[in-house]
């Protein structure tokens, strides 16, 4: 697995996409190998930061893909941010990840002809990794994944964003972290609804691809390596490894429900 780096955001970056819940930018960032890179910076509490830094490095692990995440420090002025929390010398953390420069699903949509429009959906609808997004949200449970949360490219460039909503959602306590409860999967309200049972059946077999993959997972690597250990509390810490551990029991479960398409145990 893959260690989250940390950047240093550098002056420049703009805000971008309106619509966007929390305030986004675009902008250049330092790398630790001493890189200038275009990034996306995302002014997020710590829980989301969190969410997106533990997804972020899961995705990567099981092969699902998402741009490159860092870990972004910023110093005082350099960004207007609101939420964002606060360390020594008044730097400020951010959740960074490279730009992929490429839309997300829902503006290309809104922006094609409806024979283009067509021609995307059935791209979408046979991307050979549905199964294991179902299964994947339903592991972390992702409560957002809509179809601005795809960004989709040209010919079949197909990345996962915005993960600041999972582990139940963007303020999740404690108690909410119940392994076995059933979260809203999104997908079931846009993307089900658009698959054929073909389509399915092949969805189906992903998910159980996936839920073999994590069978008996052990989340200490990647609470180190997402740096979360760091930065949230030992108990939340600990409460967020216990529920990635105990859950994988239950993602065959649920990522067939909400794909409506039940596989047999």
């Amino acid at each position: 697995m893959r260690e989250i780096q940390l950047s240093r955001v550098l002056e420049g970056a703009v805000p971008f996409n309106e619509n966007n819940v929390n305030s986004t930018f675009r902008g250049p960032v330092l790398t630790e190998d001493g890189e200038t890179k275009l990034a996306v910076i995302k002014d997020l509490n710590l829980t989301q930061l969190c969410n997106e830094l533990i997804a972020s490095c899961l995705a990567e692990e099981f092969d699902l893909p998402v741009p490159k995440a860092m870990l972004g420090l910023v110093g005082e002025g350099v960004l207007d941010l609101r939420l964002a929390p606060q360390i020594e010398n008044q730097a400020r953390l951010v959740f960074v990840s490279l730009d992929v420069k490429v839309p997300n699903l829902s503006y290309k949509i809104r922006q094609s002809t409806p024979e283009k429009q067509s021609t995307i959906i059935d791209k979408v609808r046979n991307w050979d990794q549905i199964g294991g997004l179902y299964a994947y949200d339903s592991w972390i449970a992702n409560v957002d994944r809509h179809a601005g949360n795809l960004l989709f490219g040209e010919p079949d460039e197909i990345w996962l964003i915005d993960h600041g909503h999972s582990f139940t959602g963007p303020n999740w306590n404690l108690n909410d972290l119940v392994p076995h409860k059933e979260y809203d999967n999104r997908l079931s309200e846009w993307l089900t609804k658009l698959l054929t049972a073909i389509q399915k059946q092949a969805g189906a077999s992903g998910i159980r691809e996936f839920s073999n993959k994590i069978e008996n997972y052990n989340a200490d690597a990647v609470m180190r390596d997402s740096r979360v250990a760091e930065i949230l509390s030992s108990n939340a810490s600990q409460a967020l490894k216990e529920f990635l551990e105990q859950r994988v029991q239950y993602v065959l479960k649920h990522a067939s429900a909400a794909l409506g398409a039940p596989v047999l145990v």
